[in-house]
């Protein structure tokens, strides 16, 4: 329950609440001031607690004070004052709808004359007796079918005796067709005749055999037969007047059974017009009498409750002195502290792995990508105030540090990806910035150099050039001048002082570096390469960011990814490796790089075997002590060598 349930009881009792707190204390009413009175009650408030029983109708009113019988007394006093407050308001409300519902059922009785009254008239207008019902809806929808059938019946009986009155009136003419009619030809007298014409024309046949066509009695016999033929054209016409009245009486008929049934028609719209009507007006009548007879049991309820003058909530049991505090639980909170404690930080934990959608172990790879795993590359060490090559080339600086190991596990990977045919030219690249493929592919050149392959590194990265910064050459000459024909090839290749190892800068940032490197020029480059050098290994833009590297996966023989741990999102290294597969370039395999392999990590327990003898134990001690950083540490001096001279 909201605070605005008890505000209105909190100010009834509040001057009672503050007799029982002060006893033996005058109050001074001239002395009160309302803010203090809202400060008290608003504190009061906050003081107060209630909460509904499960499974009940139950309420139970908490209050806590620093004094238990204050507690007491201001719970009881809450329940009692919202007792009488509920008692009050519902007196109230009973009051106010009486004196509502005594006006809404004067207004209402009228409606109920009117409606009533409109509805009696109506019938009196239309000398309706009966209400209208489905009874009476039914009765006339069989009148109705009932002459329809009729109707039918008499168009049928009608057309028979047409048939026959014309039939006979065509023949009535000719005695050849008399004959034809069934009802001359069944006529009793008809075939009396027939039969006396036969008999007479048998004794005329005999008679004349005998005494010949002219004799006394043939001429007599053939008056005779003339006779019976002008009786029998008689009785034929009587036959046709007798199918005439009977063609008339079935017109009559008809035409008798139409109009009763279009009357009926009439009668029905009529009525059902007034049925409407009748609906209309006797729904609006017992609709307002419905709406009376409500008013009036609201009236009765509503007079009852204000005069039995009693409330439905009443006291079950009343508040005690409490015996021991309830409040603070110390065991509790510490308990429940560190519970919620550790579930925080858990869920912290799980939040922030779930969130992370990065590179961080070696079978994440194989499960999203779906490309082979090169090896992982360790952060190593680097040397405080160094510039130059050896601080980026740990593959110079300690070939028996972890990386370098590394390194050369990967070197491995590289020419074992295709035994009969392997790369030869090699692009290493990232899906993004700032992941080490330049560092990666120096140190993979160092030791491919070391492993007796005459090596060379194409800086093909001409808009964040860093291989001559690597190997501290100069930047004026390189790949873009030579493209260009600004430079010849000899004039490009610079010796790293590391043996079997070349390198072509990058050169001066030219304007265009994709047309550069899309030209006939640079396929012509890589062919005589090709012949000097066993391995070509090429530094590249990002894949995302530009489409340098798209063109220089088209020349390779295999590309190799860089993935820094915990930085490339998976999205982007899938949508690298599409663009990979959209130019039909081979994929050689992935190096997840900057992987912190330090003494409490799995990666130390893989590679710990690099340390070795006593060489080995002081190197893991100074190991230990060193400052660890990325691939882009800082890089320590060196003397140069005899080949750098």
């Amino acid at each position: 329950m909201s605070k605005n349930w008890f505000a209105e009881p909190l100010r009834f009792w509040k001057e009672k609440l503050l007799s029982l707190r002060n006893t033996g204390k005058p109050e001074d009413k001239d002395k009160k001031d309302e803010d203090a009175d809202a400060w008290l009650v608003n504190a009061l408030i906050g003081r107060i607690k209630a909460e509904p029983v499960r499974n009940s109708r139950l309420v139970n009113v908490r209050v806590e004070a620093k004094d238990p019988a204050l507690a007491a007394k201001i719970a009881n006093a809450v329940v009692q004052a919202y007792i009488d407050q509920n008692l009050e308001t519902k007196l109230t409300a009973a009051k106010d709808a009486v004196k509502w519902l005594i006006d809404q059922m004067d207004e209402e009785r009228k409606k109920v004359e009117i409606s009533e009254n409109a509805l009696l008239n109506y019938k009196e207008m239309q000398g309706i007796i009966t209400n209208f019902s489905n009874d009476a809806e039914n009765i006339t929808a069989e009148k109705l079918a009932k002459l329809n059938a009729q109707v039918v019946e008499s168009e049928s009986q009608r057309v028979e005796a047409e048939t026959r009155y014309r039939q006979a009136l065509a023949a009535q003419n000719s005695p050849d067709m008399l004959d034809s009619i069934s009802q001359v030809l069944n006529n009793p007298l008809v075939q009396d005749i027939k039969k006396m014409e036969v008999e007479l024309y048998n004794r005329m046949s005999e008679l004349s055999k005998k005494y010949g066509a002219k004799h006394p009695q043939i001429t007599a016999i053939t008056s005779e037969l003339a006779t019976l033929q002008e009786r029998k054209m008689g009785e034929a016409k009587r036959v046709v007047s007798s199918l005439r009245n009977e063609y008339n009486l079935a017109l009559a008929r008809e035409q008798s059974l139409k109009q009763a049934l279009n009357r009926q028609k009439t009668e029905s719209l009529d009525m059902n017009k007034k049925a409407i009507r009748y609906g209309v007006l006797q729904r609006d009548a017992e609709s307002s009498r419905n709406m009376y007879e409500l008013l009036v049991k609201r009236f009765k309820e509503a007079s009852l409750t204000e005069e039995m003058k009693t409330g439905n909530i009443r006291i079950i049991d009343r508040a005690e002195v409490p015996k021991a505090p309830v409040s603070p639980n110390k065991t509790r909170n510490i308990l429940l502290g560190a519970v919620l404690g550790l579930m925080l930080g858990i869920g912290m934990v799980f939040a922030l792995e779930y969130f992370d959608n990065t590179f961080k172990f070696p079978e994440e790879i194989k499960n999203h990508l779906d490309i082979p795993y090169l090896g992982p590359v360790p952060v190593f060490d680097t040397e405080e105030g160094a510039e130059g090559a050896v601080g980026d080339l740990i593959t110079v600086k300690d070939t028996k540090a972890m990386a370098s190991e590394s390194f050369r596990g990967i070197r491995t990977g590289i020419l074992f990806s295709s035994v009969d045919t392997p790369p030869k030219v090699i692009l290493v690249t990232s899906a993004a910035p700032s992941e080490g493929k330049t560092i990666c592919i120096v140190n993979l050149a160092v030791t491919m150099a070391q492993d007796g392959s005459k090596v060379i590194i194409l800086d093909c990265d001409m808009r964040r050039p860093r291989v001559h910064h690597v190997f501290q050459l100069p930047k004026d000459k390189g790949m873009s001048g030579l493209i260009a024909g600004k430079n010849k090839l000899d004039d490009v290749i610079f010796s790293t002082g590391i043996e079997n190892l070349d390198v072509i800068p990058s050169g001066p940032v030219p304007p265009n570096p994709a047309e550069i490197i899309g030209s006939k020029k640079m396929t012509e480059l890589l062919d005589e390469l090709k012949t000097r050098y066993d391995k070509i290994l090429i530094d590249s833009p990002p894949i995302t960011a530009v489409t340098d590297s798209l063109l220089l996966a088209r020349m390779s023989d295999g590309v190799v990814l860089i993935i820094k741990t915990g930085l490339t999102a998976r999205q982007m290294v899938k949508n690298a490796l599409e663009q990979i597969e959209s130019v039909k370039a081979k994929v050689l395999g992935a190096v997840l790089n900057a992987i912190k392999a330090d003494k409490d990590s799995y990666y130390y327990y893989q590679y710990y075997y690099y340390y070795y003898g006593e060489d080995g134990a002081r190197k893991k001690k100074r190991h230990n002590k060193k400052k660890r950083s990325g691939v882009y540490g800082r890089k320590p001096e060196i003397a140069p060598s005899e080949s750098q001279l």
